[in-house]
């Protein structure tokens, strides 16, 4: 975790940590996880703030704290959450994770104050006090504590003076994705709003995305392709992606950018045909060639360098049959596109939507998925990654605009935000416009990370949209 310098913005101050259990038995269990939560790449801690606007009955009673309501709400959350307050491990035997639920586990929670107004930090809306926002988030060290293995989630409750509040959590993604969490989080904010039990009741069902499914359920019978394998730290490690000197922005792009951005797209005369004049342009798919395109120039790579754009798929619908409402494990596949420099600076905006469409239209095929996931099995025996990824410059997209964190708690979610590492330059993620920002209603957020003096000109490419 980084360090507070001198100029942080704000204190915070943090009470002892509170295992949270919870408020009802619950089953001693080892639980298996799917192929997709197993994926070595997917063991990963996330950092993750939500910022939520004034409470009236805070600004009234200065002694009241915010953690003191939601406590109670977690506590009865986990009754139907369980599995999130147990301890992760890898088996030695075949690399797959466990999670033993017994009792006694439970869920960290951090109790802190911080020392200014939310609106002082105009709700943490912009790029400017992402690192101090790591005191808002608990330390990864939270998770440990165990005998056997890690837990997968610790939370901390921070109010502010002005009765605003940010809920912080870290969590295992071996567990659950974005969508998973936002689940359990909305749970969690019913449940504090008083009502009886959440309106989703989870699922664990992690079987349904494993081998014993692919035996009975893919139809391709292609057991002589072999998978790819690709060291990501070497990958990663690109002389054209270095680590020093990053820097990390969040940027606004207007309704009106995206829409300017598809009737370029529709007004194209190179388009092939009427269908794709006639083809819905989709907000993540433009945004993902617009800035794909502008990080590569920004780069300046060499014209020959290949560079691969993937983004995060959903498939908890379009599997057949699909997933069940509820299911909170990691339900994604990717989509990629790969092309070199030049190609990808050169080629028209309507050009890298029809590619992207077409490498999400594949990513979505049960086909595909089956297939990736027989991959994932095999190379993790190996201990090595199922994706091919170029030696050039990686983005990985997801979208974070849709996770359903909309319960009218507190006093109202105004933001968002993923606390992504400088060491993953790699991931750039969508976010919902924040609502402390008048008029930004229908915009977008983008997080990025780049080298310093590559993002100056990144945000050259990006106000060029501005009308």
């Amino acid at each position: 975790m980084p360090t507070r310098d001198n100029s942080c913005p704000f204190v915070v101050e943090k009470s002892e940590v509170v295992l949270v259990k919870p408020s009802k038995p619950t089953p001693d269990v080892t639980l298996s996880l799917s192929t997709i939560d197993n994926d070595p790449n997917n063991e990963v801690i996330l950092d993750i703030l939500c910022v939520f606007a004034p409470n009236p009955y805070v600004q009234d009673h200065a002694d009241y704290h915010p953690a003191s309501f939601l406590q109670l709400a977690l506590s009865n959350a986990l009754v139907y959450y369980y599995p999130l307050a147990g301890k992760l491990h890898r088996r030695t035997s075949d690399q797959t994770l466990q999670l033993d639920c017994t009792e006694g586990d439970g869920v960290p929670l951090i109790k802190a104050t911080a020392s200014c107004t939310l609106s002082s930090l105009n709700y943490l809306e912009s790029g400017d006090h992402l690192d101090a926002t790591y005191q808002l988030v608990p330390s990864h060290d939270t998770l440990k504590g165990c005998n056997l293995g890690y837990r997968p989630l610790a939370l901390q409750v921070t109010k502010f003076t002005c009765g605003g509040m940010t809920i912080g959590s870290v969590h295992s993604h071996t567990v659950c994705d974005g969508i998973g969490l936002a689940q359990f989080s909305q749970a969690i904010l019913e449940l504090a709003a008083g009502t009886s039990q959440p309106t989703v009741i989870p699922v664990w069902d992690r079987d349904r995305l494993t081998s014993n499914q692919i035996s009975t359920l893919c139809k391709l019978g292609n057991d002589k392709k072999d998978p790819k394998l690709v060291d990501l730290e070497k990958a990663y490690s690109s002389p054209d992606t270095p680590t020093e000197d990053m820097v990390r922005e969040i940027l606004n792009i207007t309704s009106e950018d995206i829409t300017k951005l598809k009737n370029i797209i529709i007004e194209d005369k190179n388009l092939a045909n009427e269908n794709e004049k006639n083809m819905e342009i989709t907000t993540v798919e433009v945004l993902a060639a617009y800035v794909w395109r502008a990080r590569c120039r920004a780069m300046k790579l060499n014209p020959d360098t290949i560079t691969d754009l993937v983004i995060s798929v959903g498939i908890r619908s379009s599997m057949e049959p699909p997933l069940p409402e509820g299911y909170y494990g990691n339900a994604f596949t990717y989509a990629s596109v790969a092309l070199t420099a030049k190609e990808l600076s050169k080629t028209r905006m309507s050009r890298l939507v029809r590619l992207i469409k077409d490498a999400k239209r594949e990513a979505l095929d049960n086909d595909y998925v089956w297939e990736k996931l027989r991959e994932m099995e095999n190379t993790m025996k190996l201990k090595l990654a199922s994706e091919e990824i170029h030696g050039g410059v990686f983005m990985m997209l997801t979208d974070w605009r849709h996770l359903g964190l909309d319960q009218d708690v507190w006093g109202g979610l105004m933001n968002i935000i993923p606390l992504v590492p400088l060491t993953l330059p790699f991931m750039c993620v969508l976010l919902p416009a924040s609502k402390a920002v008048p008029g930004k209603s229908g915009g977008v957020r983008v997080l990025t990370t780049l080298p310093r003096d590559a993002m100056a000109k990144f945000k050259e490419e990006m106000d060029a949209l501005h009308p």
